[in-house]
């Protein structure tokens, strides 16, 4: 079965994205970082972030896998 050729990306706009994207999951973790308190106050919502910050490294890692490795 033969595949179809490989589209080209343009590699600014897939810096861009990556660069956005590991913003995004930085933002997502910084407020569980900026905690103080010695037992989490909202367990849910920082699983919900540490959840968010994990998927968005994850697309990083296939924008990045399709853009710069065949």
């Amino acid at each position: 079965m033969a595949s179809t050729p490989r589209q080209p990306i343009d590699l600014v706009i897939a810096t861009r994205d990556v660069r956005l994207r590991v913003e995004r999951a930085l933002s997502n973790l910084e407020p569980i970082t900026q905690q103080r308190d010695p037992i989490l106050a909202d367990p849910r919502a920082v699983w919900l972030d540490v959840t968010l910050s994990i998927l968005e490294l994850e697309s990083v890692m296939i924008l990045m896998k399709r853009a710069w490795w065949p």
